[in-house]
């Protein structure tokens, strides 16, 4: 006998993903714009927000974190969805790599001569493009079933 309850005859549908092209600019912005907040939470805590690179101070800016937040995020992703074509499998060990690579990142920050407020905003700027990658991968992995 058939239920007339349409509850018990509807399913409960999980997540969706993304076709790639849509997660990488989605992560590309969703980075972009996360970083720039912690950009301006770390200017308005006091971080000095200068590095010195090359013997030369050098202050960083809406722009750089924008230009290195939107590109990190688009390559790692795109070169992830390619080299998923030929294993199927990578997106995962790509999410992998992805945290991997957010974790060695934080070498750089905490290890420059700066204030701890500069360091801790930009390693906090590391790890949300890492997770967000991370995500990106997700949804196109939840894409492809």
């Amino acid at each position: 006998m058939a239920s007339t309850n349409p509850a018990a005859t509807h399913t409960v549908q999980g997540r969706r993903g993304l076709p790639a092209w849509q997660a990488v600019i989605c992560a590309a912005v969703i980075a972009a714009v996360a970083n720039v907040i912690v950009l301006i939470i770390g200017d308005a805590a006091g971080a000095s927000l200068v590095l010195e690179l090359n013997g030369k101070p050098d202050e960083i800016g809406a722009a750089d974190v924008i230009i290195v937040s939107v590109l990190a995020p688009a390559v790692g992703v795109t070169a992830a969805v390619l080299l998923a074509r030929w294993r199927p499998g990578f997106l995962r060990v790509a999410q992998i790599l992805a945290a991997a690579v957010a974790v060695v990142s934080l070498v750089g920050p905490l290890t420059l001569e700066t204030d701890g407020g500069t360091a801790t905003t930009i390693a906090v700027m590391h790890l949300l493009v890492g997770g967000i990658a991370i995500a990106a991968l997700e949804a196109i992995r939840r894409s492809r079933g």
